[in-house]
């Protein structure tokens, strides 16, 4: 067989012992990664050593031989692969390489030579060394030509080379793949018209593109490529074609950004076509159908600049839901001057919104107000009214604000948004610290609208500003009245929890204890029933009590008991299989495309298929039971959580009624080794810590929020920034390394840490992590050291809403893997 390095010969002693040090070495390193796969984006570029065969020192004679100390034992090169692959699923290139270049060489002709290969270029790739991941890929095809390995080896070859600048050489990979026959010809279909087109070969792209989309696995699919497509055409001068491609799109598309999208890059084509008419009624269309859209406002300046006449209401609707915000009121104001008498009310809702978006307040409450007072039929009347008071509030006008609240449900109090008017005003003169009026007010809410969805937590509310101010007999009237009238409303608990509390206060423990027992009853796994039972035992017992992180190991018995139990939960007439994927599920197009696609590191495509398989199950909890089990041995992790959440769902148990190896289907401890070691250098309880990186992203790391947070424990990048900058580390930091979950986890951890040394409760430093430090700060001043205060008065719902939930998986945690007593 033709190879590309020579056989590497048998070293001498002092080369075996030089060896075999490193290889120890590596293994200490290493020994503490975690076991699980997974993947994750590209990091920091690591400067890394030249791929090639170590040099063979010569053995030098020595006259009087001297007794040699026993060598430790080297790591085989199956431990060797095995540590390097644990380093690469937690986001360590570096590492990897190293690990993975030692077990190559430890054994070039093995059967895991190949493995090794593709894992080293892999490695290479994520340290963004494009070279070094070429040279090796290419050595694996040359020297194992005919392994899977060697297969998937071209897919990540053609991204090495792609990054490096040929693209010519990588659509030629993309092409071998397709020629050794795959399941996903549509996926490579599309990535070759990729490379071509960017290496400007728009008639090859064009081929590529069509044979795609011939293929398609999903709708989705089909009209990307088709935008693709078009843009391939329209680089050939096919100006038809590339029309063609778009009225396809739109002929079967149906959500509007997207829509608004497709039209303004159809209009665009028709300009460059000289079809100017054409073009701006293209262009006009955007605007007036889908003002919302960012395309509407880009169509806008094209139409401006050609000086095509657009009415000011629309040109100032637009304006403003592109955030700009000046030319929006400018507009909207010369369309109510030109129709002083005829003018829609949206002129002055939408100027109103512009002037309190810009930090006007004073002029948006005049917009609002002259909206409600001379514009009654509008359809955004009664938005007006609660935007005239946020702006009177904004503008510290408090009693204007409620004053105008109230105006609202006395003109309409039957109009939907009534209630949320007067749960407005309550929540305002309680921000305030007008405890008084906001208890009156929530109680007005209550009894004026007793059916609303702000009834049940109007009573609890008002009986807390009633609990600050001292009047106890006050707050459990109003508590009381919570848990008797609402008993399917999930305040109830907290009714409870704090009828308990102000009895305690009040000597009555009796009362107390009956009260905190029925939060435990009606809510046992719930926040509210935690800490009823918390208060129960030791009424100093805080909101997160510290539980050892003790498991006990998975085995086959644990699980062949949560089969057996599943079996009889849904009335299966065998166990046979009942872990193992059926027939219909190994021959799913998706599941086939999707495994093949998470192999080649095509996550978010992957996910895509698999997502859509899952979903496709959802009602079946025997499929959704085995899509758990495979998710979790392929390492999707989000998805394996939600499919084992989805059992317990459709079997109606709540997690601790359930096996504990199902129950840990849904709460499980990925990257075991990496959070235990970091939660414990920073004291933190682990068992915490997985209940957060749960809540935070459900273990994916490659998770992003719509507040583009990133990774296992959803740092935001500003913040990300600054802990690299006090940490030191890592070396070249960027913004992508946030994805790595070597990094998520230590920069999440320490800054939890940091809030927990910064207030002294681990509460607070939670909602610190969530709602920022300068906000934990102002609710821990308000509440002082009750931490059921603390948690009510957060004056973020979202904030609020993330420490309940991660009491609840905390508690199920702790239940699951904690000390047993």
């Amino acid at each position: 067989m033709k190879r590309n390095s020579p056989e590497p010969s048998v070293p001498g002693i002092r080369g075996w012992l030089i060896l075999a040090g490193a290889l120890m070495l590596l293994l200490a390193l290493a020994c503490r990664l975690s076991t699980l796969p997974l993947p994750f984006p590209t990091p920091t570029p690591s400067p890394t050593a030249t791929f090639t065969p170590t040099a063979t020192p010569t053995p030098t004679p020595t006259p009087t031989p001297t007794p040699t100390p026993t060598p430790t034992p080297t790591p085989s090169p199956d431990q060797l692969l095995q540590q390097g692959e644990r380093a690469l699923a937690i986001g360590d290139p570096a590492a990897a390489l190293t690990a993975l270049q030692a077990a190559y060489h430890a054994d070039p002709n093995g059967t895991l030579a190949p493995r090794a290969l593709l894992s080293a270029g892999r490695a290479a790739l994520e340290a963004n060394d494009y070279t070094k991941a070429a040279a090796v890929l290419q050595e694996l095809l040359t020297r194992f030509p005919h392994t899977p390995e060697a297969h998937d080896a071209r897919i990540f070859l053609a991204r090495a080379l792609a990054a490096q600048g040929d693209h010519a050489a990588a659509a030629e990979q993309y092409r071998a793949y397709l020629a050794e026959g795959t399941a996903i010809a549509p996926y490579v279909y599309e990535w070759l018209g990729d490379a071509l087109h960017t290496a400007a070969d728009y008639t090859g792209a064009a081929e590529a593109y069509q044979a795609a989309i011939e293929a398609a696995p999903s709708l989705s699919f089909e009209v990307g490529v088709r935008e693709k497509l078009a843009l391939a055409r329209a680089a050939q001068g096919d100006y038809e074609g590339a029309l063609t491609q778009y009225e396809a799109i739109l002929a079967r598309a149906r959500i509007p950004d997207y829509r608004a999208r497709i039209q303004h890059q159809a209009a665009q084509t028709l300009l460059t076509m000289g079809r100017y008419d054409e073009a701006y009624a293209r262009h006009l269309e955007v605007v007036q159908t889908y003002p919302r859209s960012p395309w509407a406002y880009q169509s806008l300046l094209i139409l401006i600049e050609a000086g095509v006449p657009v009415d000011d209401l629309t040109r100032g609707i637009v304006d403003y839901f592109a955030g700009a915000y000046g030319p929006a009121v400018q507009a909207l104001y010369r369309y109510i001057n030109a129709n002083p008498t005829t003018h829609s009310g949206d002129a002055h809702y939408y100027a109103g919104l512009a002037h309190l978006a810009a930090g006007s307040p004073g002029l948006a409450a005049e917009q609002f107000r002259v909206l409600v007072e001379t514009h009654p039929e509008n359809a955004y009347w009664g938005d007006g009214w609660i935007y005239w008071a946020r702006a009177l509030a904004a503008q510290g006008d408090v009693d204007g604000a409620v004053r105008t609240y109230r105006a609202f449900v006395q003109r309409a109090p039957a109009h939907p948004r009534a209630p949320e008017a007067l749960w407005a005003a309550a929540q305002l003169l309680e921000t305030s610290g007008r405890l008084e009026e906001a208890a009156a007010a929530y109680r007005e809410c209550q009894t004026s609208f007793p059916a609303s969805d702000h009834a049940a937590p109007a009573l609890l509310r008002s009986g807390l500003s009633h609990y600050r101010r001292g009047n106890l007999p006050a707050a459990i009237a109003d508590w009381t009245a919570l848990v008797d009238r609402y008993p399917q409303s999930p305040y109830r608990p907290g009714g409870y929890l704090w009828l308990g509390k102000a009895y305690l206060v009040m000597g009555q423990t009796v009362s107390a204890t009956e009260a905190l027992s029925q939060a435990m009853a009606t809510a046992p796994m719930g926040h509210y029933g935690l800490r009823a039972a918390d208060l129960l035992a030791d009424l100093t017992t805080p909101p997160f009590p510290v539980v050892r992180y003790d498991p006990d190991p998975e085995t086959p018995q644990m699980r062949a008991e949560a089969e057996a139990w599943l079996a009889s939960r849904l009335g299966l007439p065998s166990l046979e299989g009942i872990g193992e994927r059926d027939a219909a599920l190994r021959s799913d197009p998706r599941w086939i495309r999707g495994l093949e696609l998470w192999r080649l590191g095509r996550y978010e495509e992957a996910k895509a298929e698999l997502e859509a398989l899952r979903q496709a199950t959802a009602d079946d909890a025997l499929a959704q039971y085995r899509l758990a089990l495979l998710f979790r041995e392929i390492g999707l992790y989000r998805s394996s959580i939600v499919a084992a959440a989805t059992v317990l769902r459709l079997a109606r148990v709540s997690p601790l009624e359930a096996p504990p190896f199902l129950a840990r289907l849904a709460y499980p401890t990925y990257y075991e080794d990496l959070i235990v070691e970091n939660a414990e250098a920073e004291g933190l309880p682990p068992l915490l810590m997985f209940a957060l990186v749960r809540q935070e992203s459900l273990f994916e790391s490659l998770a992003t929020s719509s507040a583009a947070a990133r990774g296992l424990m959803q740092v935001i990048p500003p913040t990300g920034a600054e802990i690299a900058a006090q940490l030191g580390w890592p070396p070249n930091y960027q913004t992508s390394d946030l994805y790595r979950p070597v990094v998520s986890v230590r920069f999440g951890t320490w800054y939890l840490a940091r809030q927990r040394d910064r207030f002294g409760r681990l509460d607070v430093a939670l909602a610190a992590y969530n709602g920022g430090p300068g906000n934990a700060r102002r609710w821990l001043d308000a509440a002082g050291d009750d931490p059921d205060l603390f948690l009510e008065l957060i004056s973020f719902g979202e904030t609020r809403l993330y420490l309940q939930r991660i009491r609840e998986h905390y508690a199920v945690y702790a239940a699951l893997y904690g000390e047993r007593r």
